[in-house]
């Protein structure tokens, strides 16, 4: 995907006798975990709380967004809740919002439904988009918000959305949660059995083989996390085409964060290991 991944966030808690959900710590903790990925750079997330029906087309149509993840209270009629006029509980059913989906034609390629009860609408969903994920049962706040934050994290270092969401689902198992089951993924029959990234992880570019020439190179590394990377030895990798010459190398980097960056050999520029 070449544009931005767009990822719309939906937030509605209307219900004000029931205890409010977390729905702002839900939208840091995706946009961290997206920040974390290596293709960060090519996701772009917007949000719109109190969301109410009339809101809907609106967002939509004004973002144009790829992923639409919904974030609040379903029903076991297969509803989801939004904010009616005066911001009351409006139930919508899942033939409505796969009305919506089928009227766009294809623009959204998945839909997250992080709420609870929420199975009838992704069934209807995923016949008009390509992945559509909710929940069989209810799911608790906590629950809702790291299974949120790994899927987005994934999704950020260039995984396919299959994987993805399987990758969330380990992480409510690794963490001993107990509804671990509860999120349920399906897919529309055209969507392939391929899991496709849709997002691309920037890959270094790897210049020469020791003892080949190279023009002058810069690697600049934004961020480093532990085990990610390790510049050694004689190779280059940066944005060096082959068959230069070259007589300095620099290797820039704002942060690295956990361990060492070990640079090491005769044709770095770097002398000291970075850490942090």
């Amino acid at each position: 995907m070449r544009d931005p991944l767009k990822v719309l966030f939906l937030a509605a808690d209307p219900f004000r006798n029931k205890a409010r959900l977390e729905l702002g710590e839900e939208m840091r903790a995706i946009d961290e975990a997206i920040q974390r990925g290596r293709a960060r750079d090519g996701v772009e997330l917007v949000s719109h709380f109190a969301t109410r029906t009339r809101d809907l087309q609106y967002a939509l149509l004004r973002h144009e967004p790829h992923i639409v993840h919904f974030a609040g209270h379903g029903g076991q009629a297969g509803v989801i809740y939004l904010g009616d006029e005066h911001g009351q509980p409006r139930p919508v059913p899942a033939d409505a919002l796969g009305s919506l989906f089928g009227i766009l034609d294809g623009e959204v390629k998945a839909v997250v439904l992080n709420a609870c009860h929420t199975l009838p609408v992704v069934e209807a969903l995923s016949q008009v988009v390509d992945h559509a994920i909710g929940t069989n049962r209810p799911i608790t706040d906590q629950s809702a918000i790291e299974f949120s934050a790994a899927f987005y994290g994934a999704l950020a270092f260039g995984r396919g959305v299959r994987q993805a969401f399987a990758l969330a689902v380990n992480q409510l198992q690794l963490d001993g949660r107990g509804d671990a089951d509860v999120p349920v993924l399906r897919s529309r029959d055209g969507a392939g059995a391929a899991d496709p990234p849709l997002l691309s992880a920037p890959a270094a570019v790897r210049g020469p083989a020791a003892g080949e020439p190279s023009t002058d190179q810069t690697v600049r590394v934004r961020e480093l996390h532990a085990a990610d990377y390790e510049v050694v030895a004689e190779e280059h990798y940066g944005s060096v085409p082959a068959g230069g010459r070259s007589r300095n190398q620099t290797v820039e980097m704002d942060v690295v964060r956990g361990g060492k960056v070990r640079v090491t050999g005769t044709r770095t520029g770097l002398d000291q290991p970075s850490q942090d």
